[in-house]
């Protein structure tokens, strides 16, 4: 027997599975049988109880290791995805952080630059304080002798 059976392409279509089956397209559920036959002895495989009552190949059959091997090749692809979505996830967490450093060392520099800044204006106020002290001192040194 085949994975899927039917007799046209559209009903092929509406009961085709891939992976282990739930439900055949009529809407039974699916659990799998061992079968007695001389061709396939002991070999399980899931058929639609619908299909074994009426002896009809129009619904869902499917060998059990054709199934475990589609559910696997399946998440072999799902697993993959996520592993990409991560690589994606963790090149822009670098980014991010790179972004933080770089906003963080932006940061520093302009207080340090508010630091300097106020250094320059200390300085230059010291220098002006320093001239005004001079500038009263050689005043007070000219009233001195003038005066007396």
């Amino acid at each position: 027997m085949s994975c899927t059976t039917g007799s046209s392409v559209n009903r092929e279509e509406r009961h085709k599975s891939i992976g282990v089956p739930m439900r055949c397209w009529c809407g039974r559920k699916e659990d799998f049988l061992v079968s007695k036959t001389n061709e396939n002895p002991y070999r399980r495989f899931y058929p639609c109880q619908g299909a074994l009552q009426r002896q009809t190949e129009l619904h869902l059959f499917k060998w059990v290791e054709v199934a475990m091997a589609e559910e696997f090749e399946a998440q072999k692809v799902e697993i993959g995805k996520a592993f990409s979505e991560l690589q994606r996830m963790g090149g822009d967490c670098s980014a991010l952080e790179d972004r933080v450093c770089q906003l963080e060392n932006d940061a520093k520099l302009r207080k340090a630059e508010e630091c300097s800044n106020k250094r320059k204006a200390v300085v230059g106020v010291s220098r002006h304080l320093g001239v005004a002290v001079c500038v009263a001192g050689g005043l007070a040194l000219v009233y001195k002798a003038v005066c007396g």
